[in-house]
C-alpha cells in the first residue's frame, strides 16, 4: 500500500492543476513539474514542492488561445489564463489508508497580478486512497473546492474525482470526472488518459477531455511530468 501511495503522489496531477493534486503530500524537498499543451495552443506549467512532511506548496501558470466567445460555435464559455499559488496541508496520520488534506489558494489573470479586485480565492478538501486489483495497483481521489471570484455573483463550486491503475511497469490508465458550476451554468467533464514512462521520473501523458453542459466540447492534450 505504501508503494501505491508513493506512486499516487507523482501521478495525481493529470488535469494539471491543484483540483486533482490529491491528498498525498510531496516528500520534503521533492519537486514535481507538469508541462501541458492542448490542441488549440493553450498551455500550462504546474509545479509542487514539498516544504515539509505535511505541507506542499504549488503553483500554476496557464494561457488560453481562445479568449473571446464566438456565438457561431456551440462551445462552453471561454477560459482565461491564470497565475495561481496554493498551500496544501495533510490531515490525520500520514500512513493511513484513507488520506485527507486541506488546501488554500489564490489566482489572478496574468494581466492583473497585484490587483486585489481580480483575485480569485479558493479552499479545498481532498481525499485519496490506494488499492490493489486484479489489474494491478491503483489509486482513487476526490476533491471539493469552493472558489470566490469577484466577477461571479455566487461562489463557484468544483467537484472532481479520479481513478487510476498501473496494469504494467511503466504504464498507467486514468479516468477523471469533474463538475464545475458558476454563473454561466453547470459543466461536466469526463477525461480518460494514459501514461507512459519515457525514463525514470519522466512520463508522457496524453488525454482526451469531453465537456458536457449547455454546450459540448472535446479537447485533446499532451503532458510531460517530471519529478526530482
Amino acid at each position: 500500500m505504501l508503494r501505491i501511495g508513493a506512486a499516487a503522489a507523482l501521478l495525481l496531477v493529470v488535469l494539471a492543476g491543484p483540483a486533482l493534486a490529491g491528498a498525498w503530500p510531496r516528500e520534503p524537498g521533492g519537486v514535481f513539474l507538469s508541462l501541458r499543451i492542448e490542441d488549440d495552443g493553450a498551455a500550462s506549467l504546474y509545479g509542487e514542492y514539498g516544504l515539509s512532511r505535511r505541507v506542499t506548496l504549488g503553483g500554476q501558470v496557464s494561457t488560453d488561445e481562445r479568449h473571446e466567445p464566438d456565438d457561431r460555435l456551440d462551445l462552453p464559455p471561454p477560459r482565461d489564463g491564470r497565475i495561481s499559488a496554493f498551500t496544501r496541508l495533510a490531515l490525520g496520520p500520514l500512513e493511513a489508508t484513507n488520506r485527507f488534506a486541506f488546501s488554500l489558494g489564490i489566482s489572478v489573470p496574468p494581466d492583473t497580478v497585484g490587483m486585489a479586485t481580480r483575485q480569485r480565492l479558493e479552499a479545498g478538501l481532498h481525499w485519496g486512497r490506494g488499492f490493489e486489483s486484479a489489474l494491478g495497483g491503483g489509486w482513487a481521489t476526490a476533491t471539493a473546492r469552493l472558489l470566490r471570484d469577484p466577477d461571479e455573483d455566487r461562489p463557484i463550486t468544483d467537484l472532481s474525482g479520479l481513478v487510476g491503475i498501473r496494469p504494467a511497469p511503466g504504464t498507467m490508465a486514468m479516468l477523471a470526472l469533474s463538475r464545475w458550476r458558476d454563473d454561466d451554468g453547470t459543466y461536466w467533464k469526463l477525461a480518460p488518459s494514459a501514461g507512459y514512462e519515457l525514463r525514470p521520473k519522466l512520463w508522457l501523458v496524453p488525454q482526451v477531455t469531453r465537456t458536457f453542459g449547455d454546450a459540448t466540447e472535446t479537447r485533446t492534450s499532451l503532458s510531460l511530468w517530471l519529478s526530482f
